[in-house]
């Protein structure tokens, strides 16, 4: 049984780090506020009560071409809430100093101005873009890092009123590697005190 369960562990590894190298990374956006693109996520917050996320195309990166789609939405008619003015302008920024949950708060340079695509839509109430753009090769480990967050601006002097950093989903290969782990663990625990179902 024990072989088996070994056998079973070095499949679902070698399996995984045979997809480790896949073309596509997807991304949430969130922040020390909550997922989505929030005023929370901006230290100090802002102060606006509108809010979006990620659209249902979502923000998706492919690291053949190097390019990354970004869907996002804001307003009510997107089911969240409706910014306080229409928007001004929409970047993705970065690198930040940190990478992962470290970067929440952090800022970053300009990096796109993902508003110049034409499938911007400033409105308050049902805003939103969904574009593809090009990060430049020397960036791709930042992105891939979660060192990068878009911001939504109402003006050409606010700092974005609404934030939401780039980390990227984990992998169902890298998930299950580590529930096999798991499991293996959990069968040498229970081994002398009761049999074990591996």
């Amino acid at each position: 049984m024990k072989f088996h369960l070994i056998f079973f562990v070095l499949a679902v590894a070698i399996w995984s780090q045979r997809n480790a190298n896949a073309d596509i990374v997807k991304f949430i956006a969130t922040g020390a506020a909550g997922e989505g693109l929030l005023e929370g996520n901006i230290l100090p917050t802002t102060g606006e009560q509108g809010s979006g996320g990620i659209g249902s195309a979502g923000i998706i990166y492919n690291t053949d071409n190097n390019i990354l789609r970004v869907h996002v939405e804001w307003g009510s008619a997107n089911g969240y809430t409706d910014l306080s003015a229409d928007a001004f302008r929409v970047h993705l920024h970065g690198p930040t100093p940190s990478s992962g949950d470290a970067a929440f708060g952090e800022v970053a340079p300009l990096l796109i101005s993902l508003s110049t695509s034409v499938s911007f839509d400033a409105s308050a109430s049902s805003g939103g873009i969904n574009d593809l753009f090009f990060v430049d090769q020397t960036d791709e480990q930042a992105l891939l890092d979660g060192r990068m967050y878009i911001n939504v601006h109402l003006s050409s002097e606010d700092k974005g009123v609404i934030r939401g950093y780039l980390q990227p989903v984990p992998e169902p290969g890298s998930i299950a590697v580590l529930g096999a782990i798991g499991v293996l663990i959990s069968c040498r625990r229970r081994r002398r005190s009761s049999r074990c179902w591996c």
